[in-house]
């Protein structure tokens, strides 16, 4: 899979409860899986239900199940919506992407319910009828609130950061933003759609967890940017240099530059 965010999710001991509530209640199988479309935590612990493991041993192998997890999770990378659909035994699925900052990092799936009342094609002995009327019916409008459930379900847990990653992903789309736009003017708000939080939330997070404010934060990288090109175009004049990372003035930049650096831009290059 493409365009995936390279990094485990984590799911605070929140998320677990929840989850297992959840999947407790609705009588569902709830699975949280990574981007790779490993299996990170289960709710209640849930393996598959009887009827899907006595259709795995009879009709098709565990193999078929985890291609079709694959394919609907390769669907969800692209839509970025929640999918339902039916697995080989029948049994209604439900996909729901895990989204942050706009990239799809895992899959929350529910599932292993009845979307009707009639038997899969082929189900004839006892165990098996009595295996697949075991499990929840949702069909119709119940289906309908099921998804909507699930949607909600996954953005309270994004929304109060009850997952989350091992490295300061917020951090880097940030920087990602800044560096994309050093030329330009920009603007806390700007910034702070880009990364889908808001401009209080933005603030408060540089704050607390870099000691700084935005437009300070901006400052230094087109500093750091212009230390670049002083490096590695030492034939561009300062004011190329001072338009290139986003200074109107070439004296207001050779003096901000002198600020945090302690020489000048022109001694910087000769040194």
């Amino acid at each position: 899979m493409e365009n995936l965010i390279q990094a485990e999710l984590i799911l605070k001991e929140d998320v677990r409860r929840l989850l297992d509530d959840f999947a407790g209640l609705m009588k569902l199988r709830a699975v949280f899986f990574n981007a790779a479309g490993e299996i990170i935590e289960r709710g209640r612990n849930a393996e598959c239900s009887a009827f899907c493991r006595l259709m795995q041993e009879k009709r098709f192998g565990v193999a078929a199940c985890i291609a079709l997890d694959r394919k609907k999770q390769r669907e969800c990378l692209v839509t970025k919506q929640i999918l339902t659909y039916r697995c080989h035994a029948g049994l209604g699925e439900i996909i729901a992407p895990v989204l942050f900052l706009d990239e799809v990092a895992g899959f929350l799936v529910i599932g292993q319910f009845r979307l009707d009342d009639a038997l899969p094609s082929g189900i004839k002995t006892p165990e098996e009828c009595a295996a697949y009327r075991a499990l929840p019916l949702f069909a119709g409008e119940e289906l309908h609130h099921l998804e909507h459930m699930v949607q909600m379900l996954l953005e309270y847990i994004v929304s109060k950061e009850l997952v989350g990653y091992p490295h300061d992903l917020r951090t880097l789309k940030l920087l990602q933003y800044i560096d994309h736009h050093i030329a330009e003017k920009m603007t806390l708000g700007a910034a702070a759609r880009f990364i889908a939080v808001s401009e209080s939330t933005l603030t408060h997070y540089l704050k607390a967890r870099h000691q700084t404010c935005f437009s300070h934060l901006v400052m230094k990288k087109r500093i750091e940017k212009a230390q670049h090109l002083l490096k590695i175009h030492p034939d561009w004049k300062l004011d190329a240099i001072s338009s290139a990372v986003g200074f109107e003035s070439c004296f207001y930049f050779s003096r901000v530059f002198k600020a945090m650096c302690g020489i000048t831009p022109g001694k910087y290059r000769r040194s």
